[in-house]
C-alpha cells in the first residue's frame, strides 16, 4: 500500500435499494457510511440528493481536506440525467479528471481483485457484466418490468404467482402464503394481489421479502430457488460466451441475495454445472471496495 501513501480516495456504491460510501487514506479505510438508495431513478431526486448528502456528511469530508480521486458506481445510470446528477455533486470534491462514474456492477470485478472475468449481481434485480481483453459486455439488467429474473423482486413475484395459482385450483395457500400475508399485512390472497398492483413501481419494497420466500419450508420455495439459480448461471454463461467462448473466465457472484445460504449454494452449484471448470467465487468484500480500486486507477492515469 506504500504507493497509496498520502492519497485520499472516495468510493461510492449506489444500488437500487442501498448505498455505501468508503473513504480510504493511505491505503487504509478511514471512514464508511451507509444509507438507502441514492440512485436517481430508483429513489427519486429528493431522496437521492438527501441520501448522497448524508453519506458524504457522515464521512466528515469537509474536515479532512480535498480528495485525490472519486469513483461512484450507480444503479440506473442509463436513465437520462443520472450521470449528470452524480457528476454535479461529486466533481467539486476532487480535481479534474479524477472522478469516475460507472454502473454499480462494474465495481464487482475490481472489488474481487480481477481485471478480467464475469460478475453476476443479484439484489433487487439481476445483471451480468463481463470484461476480457479490453472488451466489456452486459447481459440482462433490463429492470423489473422486462427482466431481472432471479433477483429479489422476481423471487417474491414468483411466490405470489404460485399462491394465486394454488387459489385458482382450490388449494390452500400453504406456509408460504401464510408467511407472505403476515409480512405484507394483506388479509388474504385477493388483498395481496391488489397490493402488488397498487405498488407497481416499488420493486425494492417487494424484494425485501425475498429471504422470507427463499427460507420458507413450503415446496414452492425450493422450486423458486432452483429457477433463480439457473438464471444466475445463464447470465454468467451468456456473458462468458459473448466475450470468448473458447476460454474459461472466472465468475464472481455478488449482491444482497448471496447472503441467503440456500440461494448462494444453489447459484454456485448452478454456475459450476453450467460452466464446468470455471472458478466460481462469492465476493468477499463489499462492491464499494471496487470503487476505491477504480479511484486509485484514476489517480495512476491522471
Amino acid at each position: 500500500m506504500a504507493e497509496r501513501d498520502g492519497l485520499r480516495l472516495l468510493g461510492i456504491d449506489i444500488g437500487a435499494s442501498r448505498s455505501r460510501a468508503r473513504l480510504c487514506t493511505g491505503g487504509q479505510i478511514a471512514a464508511e457510511s451507509r444509507g438507502p438508495s441514492a440512485s436517481l431513478p430508483a429513489a427519486g431526486r429528493d431522496q437521492a440528493e438527501a441520501t448522497l448528502t448524508r453519506l458524504l456528511d457522515d464521512l466528515k469530508l469537509g474536515q479532512t481536506g480535498h480528495l485525490d480521486a472519486i469513483c461512484a458506481g450507480s444503479a440506473g445510470l442509463s436513465v437520462p440525467g443520472a450521470r449528470e446528477f452524480l457528476h454535479g455533486r461529486l466533481a467539486r470534491l476532487t480535481r479534474p479528471g479524477t472522478l469516475t462514474i460507472v454502473t454499480d456492477i462494474q465495481l464487482v470485478l475490481p472489488a474481487a481483485g480481477l481485471t478480467s472475468g464475469v460478475a453476476v449481481v443479484c439484489g433487487t434485480g439481476s445483471v451480468a457484466v463481463g470484461s476480457y481483453s479490453g472488451r466489456t459486455v452486459q447481459i440482462g439488467g433490463w429492470g423489473f418490468l422486462l427482466g431481472d429474473e432471479g433477483g429479489g423482486y422476481w423471487v417474491v413475484r414468483e411466490a405470489v404467482r404460485h399462491l394465486l395459482d394454488r387459489r385458482d385450483h382450490g388449494a390452500p395457500p400453504g406456509p408460504l402464503g401464510d408467511q407472505l400475508l403476515t409480512a405484507t399485512g394483506a388479509t388474504d390472497l385477493a388483498a395481496l394481489h391488489r397490493l402488488v398492483y397498487q405498488q407497481p413501481h416499488r420493486p425494492a419494497s417487494w424484494a425485501r421479502h425475498a429471504n422470507l420466500v427463499l427460507d420458507s419450508a413450503d415446496p414452492a420455495a425450493a422450486t423458486i430457488t432452483t429457477r433463480a439459480a439457473d438464471t444466475v448461471a445463464a447470465l454468467a454463461a451468456a456473458a462468458s460466451k459473448e466475450l470468448d467462448p473458447g476460454i474459461s473466465l472466472p465468475v464472481v457472484l455478488a449482491g444482497g441475495l448471496l447472503g441467503n445460504t440456500a440461494y448462494r449454494r444453489a447459484a454456485c452449484h448452478a454456475v459450476e454445472r453450467t460452466l464446468p471448470g470455471t472458478q466460481v467465487s462469492v465476493l468477499a468484500d463489499e462492491p464499494v471496495a471496487g470503487a476505491i480500486e477504480l479511484a486509485w486507477q484514476a489517480v495512476r492515469s491522471s
